[in-house]
């Protein structure tokens, strides 16, 4: 088995991320802004603010590659969750301020997040400078349009989102949850 670190290319196209970079943009009121611990950057919660149809469209695009992963890591039946239930799903954005980034951690290191065990991470735009890396698999991960990254949240993945340079960076991003 190897590191359970999986990208899926073009699972949304280019015209709908950019539609949701957009419409990120054009709402700064709904914008929260992180700035704790290593954490540095804008979110949006597109459950919280009722992005339906967006949130419809995201939901669908994870769930099927959810099964993709599974199918890929031979993951039988037995070794899932019989019923899991998606993190509420938000957009972020990085920018290229030498400022905003997510040092190093991992998504499950307490008991109020420990029902976490599958990240997602769907990026909106190219940005070579922003990948987000793995540092103790020695594993990067660029940030390209439509791509969905898949992993663990546990302890051996350990990672971290760079600093983008140029552009911005932006993915939606949620967890299956254990019920």
């Amino acid at each position: 088995m190897d590191n359970l670190i999986k990208v899926y290319d073009n699972v949304i196209d280019k015209e709908y991320c950019n539609e949701l970079i957009s419409k990120f943009e054009n709402n700064e009121q709904l914008h929260e802004k992180f700035d704790s611990k290593g954490m540095v950057f804008t979110q949006i919660n597109i459950q919280k603010i009722g992005w339906v149809s967006d949130y419809n469209i995201i939901k669908k695009v994870f769930t099927a590659n959810v099964e993709k992963y599974k199918n890929d890591y031979k993951i039988s039946e037995q070794q899932m969750p019989l019923t899991c239930v998606l993190e509420p799903v938000r957009m972020k954005r990085y920018l290229p301020n030498n400022y905003d980034e997510f040092k190093p951690h991992v998504d499950v290191n307490q008991k109020a997040n420990s029902t976490r065990f599958l990240v997602m991470f769907l990026y909106l735009a190219d940005n070579k400078k922003g990948k987000t890396i793995f540092p103790n698999l020695d594993v990067e991960i660029e940030c390209k349009q439509g791509s969905l990254l898949m992993f663990p949240p546990m302890w051996p993945w350990l990672h971290a989102g760079q600093k983008p340079s140029r552009v911005s960076k932006y993915i939606m991003q949620s967890y299956l949850h254990y019920v």
